[in-house]
Order: structure tokens, then sequence, then C-alpha cells
């Protein structure tokens, strides 16, 4: 597998529009962002820790991103890794985040709209990622149990 800079400097197609993406850097505190922008539909790709930078907010970032379950909800596929993506909620605003590399689609205008949230001071519905936790839970216990079984069977 290619290290990840390099992955992260190879071009994009759009998930929606499957036009290629453009890089635009984003000016932040610390190093700047290079996001993916579509110039069709105006959606913006970012690739892991990316939406921390920009919303300057732990809390919604890590909330949008962190314990996301293992069930794809979306109808996207990532434009980086090809894996699966989930839909994450805060409040109105729907986010596709992936479940293998953790990038995330933002259609246009959901930035400002995050940004808005992060500002009037975002709670979150810790039932709903109290089940996504639960979900990682079950998934691990199961891979766990399944790579013993594999490991007994190699044996033999």
């Amino acid at each position: 597998m290619p290290p990840k800079n390099e992955l992260r400097n190879k071009e994009i197609e759009c998930p929606k529009c499957w036009v290629t993406m453009r890089q635009e850097e984003v000016e932040v505190f610390g190093p700047n962002v290079v996001i993916d922008t579509c110039p069709k539909c105006g959606g913006i790709w970012l690739d892991h820790s990316e939406l921390k930078k920009l919303l300057k907010d732990r809390k919604l970032s890590d909330y949008l991103t962190k314990h996301i379950g293992t069930q794809s909800k979306s109808k996207l596929v990532c434009p980086r890794c090809g894996w699966l993506m989930d839909i994450e909620t805060a409040e109105d605003v729907e986010v596709d985040v992936c479940l293998k590399c953790g990038g995330v689609w933002l259609d246009y205008g959901e930035l400002e709209k995050l940004r808005e949230i992060s500002k009037s001071g975002f709670k979150g519905d810790e039932l709903a990622k109290a089940e996504e936790r639960w979900e990682e839970l079950v998934q691990k216990e199961r891979e766990s149990v399944l790579l013993g079984l594999f490991n007994r069977l190699s044996r033999r």
C-alpha cells in the first residue's frame, strides 16, 4: 500500500458527480490544510483529522468521526480508499464518513452549517454514540473470535 502522503496527494473523483476534484489550500493555525473540492457540485472531501483543523472544535469533529459504528447508511463510496461510508448527523447536517480511512464528505454549504453548530455550543446525541460504540465492540469481538478460529485451523 502506498504511503499516506502519496494517497493524500493523489487526485480523486467526486463521490457524487464523478468528476476530478480540485485541490485547494485552506489557511488554518499551524500547517495549512489541502482540501479537495468538486468543481461541479461544490462538495468538499476532507482527509482524516482535517475536519477538526477546519472547525477548530474537537468535540464536534470527534462526534462526527469517532465511534461511527460498522454499518454503512450512505450511498457514497469513499473517493480516497474505495471503502463504504456511513452517515453521521449533527443537528440537521448529515455528513458522510468513511468507515475505513475516516475521511469526510461534506455537501455544498455543510462546512458553514457545521461552523454555526459549533459556535452555538454543540451537545450531541450520546445515546446514538453509545449504540455505535457497542456496534464497534461487537464487531471487534467477532473479528477476534474469527481470527482465533482461523489460527487454530491453520496450525493443523
